[in-house]
């Protein structure tokens, strides 16, 4: 056999990859005529969970808040009560995943759902308390784009009869098609019910309302779905959850259900939906007795901007107060107990652990600074963190791993956000460390050698530090042509193989590595060393 003696010139030549995979909902296409997306309560149980957002009809690349009103035998459930959220379309912006928990607050859990792209989400709320269980289900349809969707604005009337039969005018814009390829389903007591279209503009649809016998409160809130461009490949869906409802009667005293959100900073001018029964203008509505703007009224839903917080006034910082719905013809009022409270601005000041090397177990990051609220989402330099707890002054965090495709360090702003009131800041840096990393090779030995021969590769970096690092190092490749190996600490074994083009003796090839760091698919175990895996 002819023998033919290869150079070995030690050149690292080092990828790195580093990949996080989590399974993701396929996007659920607006429905058309088949599926009905609607706001389903939880089913006969002492645990009641009732949901409600302060936008059903986000546009895409936004976040809608979703909360969820928690109570046991009609009683208000304890602090600390775990809510899982789940959704079949988005993310929720705590984590960026489909899944979440979140504990409630004077019975709320509040989270928000995220979306890229239009699609329609519905979103799952379950809990259970003292071995009872209970679950709820609001659709958010998050639509294409601001300057071209359709828009819902308002519902005149806002309360009927169950009887059925009064007509409804949806009032919004950009609507199109004609009452055949027109939509609308009310959604009450659990049933869906479709209406009857009966004219369509740009800016209205007329409906006839169907009779709900099951609507037997005296204010059953309804959920309406209206659909446009049924004939269509892609129709358009709007959920309009607090405008409409039935009742045996015409309701003249003002209920509050929920606050969305029900925190905001001192200075005031904070967007609130206060969601209920039995409004009607005129009216006014007071936080802790100081009134607030008020933008509209529906017989569901009223949105205010807040008062600011006057030094030496009735409200103080961090302290829950009373919102107060005042009707000016009847005199009758509605309050919601404890409902808001007013929070220092947003603020970090310095953030501990914030340089962690990528190939070692992160270790977990203190974010201090003031006015932080439970549900945050935090990113560091741009990469979702995991939030372990929350005080008003300090967050507790876990690095997400990053995906990396260069040998340079990661680094970028640590950013909170308070989703309860949507209100953002970004402060310090956070630095992944990648660069100091990377394998380096010091020499090879020996420098020449035949086909087959075993050589040693000395450098650092090889197998990382510690445990972790085990398997960094997934290929080995001498004149491109890969190797057999075996990773010992500071140096890595070989077995030389025939390059891809053979040359004469004394030509020299290139020895180059690649890696991958824990999160990847580990190497395979063989005898205490590793052997590189098949390439995908």
């Amino acid at each position: 056999m002819r023998r033919n003696a290869i150079g070995l010139l030690g050149i690292a030549l080092v990828a790195f990859t580093l990949a996080c995979s989590a399974d993701a909902p396929a996007p659920t296409p607006p429905n058309g005529g088949g599926g009905t997306p609607r706001i389903t309560p939880g089913a006969a149980s002492p645990l009641q969970i009732r949901l409600f957002t302060s936008n059903a009809n986000p546009t895409a690349g936004n976040c809608s808040l979703v909360q969820a009103i928690v109570s046991l035998n009609g009683a208000n459930v304890p602090d600390g009560t775990g809510v899982a959220f789940s959704t079949d379309f988005g993310v929720f912006q705590q984590n960026g995943q489909s899944v979440v928990s979140v504990t409630t607050q004077n019975s709320a859990a509040v989270t928000a759902i995220c979306s890229a792209s239009a699609g329609l989400a519905n979103v799952r709320a379950s809990a259970t308390v003292a071995g009872q269980t209970g679950s709820a289900t609001i659709a958010i349809s998050f639509q294409p784009s601001a300057q071209s969707a359709p828009f819902f604005s308002s519902c005149s009337p806002s309360f009927a009869s169950n009887a059925g039969g009064d007509t409804v005018t949806l009032n919004g814009g950009r609507f199109f098609g004609s009452p055949a390829t027109t939509r609308v389903t009310f959604t009450a007591a659990g049933v869906t019910r479709e209406a009857l279209v009966t004219d369509l503009t740009a800016t209205s649809v007329t409906v006839r309302t169907p009779a709900f016998p099951e609507a037997i409160s005296p204010s059953v809130p309804v959920t309406m779905t209206l659909t446009l461009g049924t004939n269509t490949a892609s129709p358009v869906v709007l959920t309009i959850p607090n405008c409409f409802a039935f009742g045996t009667a015409a309701g003249n005293v003002p209920t509050i259900t929920a606050i969305l959100p029900a925190t905001g900073t001192k200075s005031g001018n904070t967007r609130v939906t206060i969601v209920g029964s039995g409004f009607s203008a005129p009216l006014q509505v007071f936080f802790g007795g100081v009134e607030a703007q008020v933008l509209s009224i529906s017989y569901n839903q009223i949105i205010v901007l807040t008062p600011p917080v006057i030094a030496g006034g009735p409200v103080t910082v961090g302290t829950p107060i009373d919102v107060r719905v005042h009707e000016v013809t009847s005199g009758t009022d509605g309050i919601l107990a404890g409902a808001y409270r007013y929070t220092t601005p947003l603020a970090i000041t310095s953030v501990g652990a914030n340089e962690q090397r990528v190939d070692n177990p992160f270790q977990q990051v203190t974010i201090f600074g003031q006015g932080f609220e439970s549900p945050v989402a935090v990113s560091l330099a741009g990469i979702t963190a995991t939030v372990i707890s929350v005080s008003s002054t300090e967050i507790l965090v876990l690095p997400g791993n990053p995906a990396l495709s260069a040998c340079t360090d990661l680094s970028g702003p640590v950013t909170v956000t308070n989703i309860n009131t949507g209100e953002t800041v970004s402060g310090s840096v956070f630095r992944y460390l990648v660069q100091q990393t990377g394998p380096v090779i010091t020499g090879v030995s020996p420098g020449a050698g035949t086909a087959n021969s075993v050589i040693t590769i000395t450098g650092g970096n090889f197998a990382g530090s510690g445990s972790t690092g085990s398997g960094r190092v997934i290929s080995v490749s001498i004149g491109g042509r890969g190797a057999s190996f075996t990773v010992l600490s500071d140096k890595l074994r070989s077995r030389a193989a025939w390059p891809r083009r053979r040359q004469g003796p004394g030509k020299s090839w290139n020895v180059s590595l690649r890696l991958r760091f824990t999160g990847e698919p580990a190497a395979l175990r063989r005898g205490g060393g590793f052997a590189s895996p098949p390439r995908g």
